[in-house]
C-alpha cells in the first residue's frame, strides 16, 4: 500500500512538471484537439451500443489526436496573431503619426 501511494505521487509529480515547462503551442492545436475529442467521444458512444463508455473513451482518444494534428496543420498554414501584437503599439513597418505630434514642429520651435 505504501509503494502504491508513492507511485501515484511520483506519477502526478511527473505529469505536473511535464506540463509546466512546455513551450507555447499553436492555439489551433488545442482547439482542434478539443473539438476532435468531443466529436470522437460522441461518435464512439453512438457506434458502440454494448458499452458506450468504452466507445466514447476510444473515440475521444482517436478524435483528440486527429483533431490536434489537423489543428496544428491548419495553424501552420494560417499563422495565429496573438493579442500582444495588437493594441497600442504598432507592428513593425506600419506606423501612423498624428499631425502635430511629430519629433520636429512644422514651423520652427515653440519657444
Amino acid at each position: 500500500m505504501f509503494f502504491k501511494g508513492i507511485g501515484i505521487f511520483l506519477l502526478a509529480a511527473v505529469l505536473i512538471t511535464g506540463c509546466a515547462s512546455t513551450p507555447p503551442q499553436n492555439p489551433y492545436l488545442y482547439t482542434g484537439a478539443g473539438l476532435g475529442a468531443a466529436l470522437g467521444a460522441g461518435i464512439g458512444a453512438a457506434a458502440n451500443h454494448r458499452n458506450p463508455w468504452k466507445g466514447a473513451a476510444i473515440g475521444a482518444l482517436l478524435g483528440g489526436a486527429a483533431g490536434g494534428v489537423a489543428g496544428e496543420l491548419y495553424g501552420r498554414s494560417n499563422p495565429y496573431y496573438s493579442s500582444q501584437t495588437q493594441g497600442y503599439y504598432s507592428s513593425p513597418g506600419y506606423s501612423y503619426q498624428q499631425p502635430g505630434y511629430g519629433s520636429t514642429p512644422p514651423y520652427g520651435s515653440y519657444n
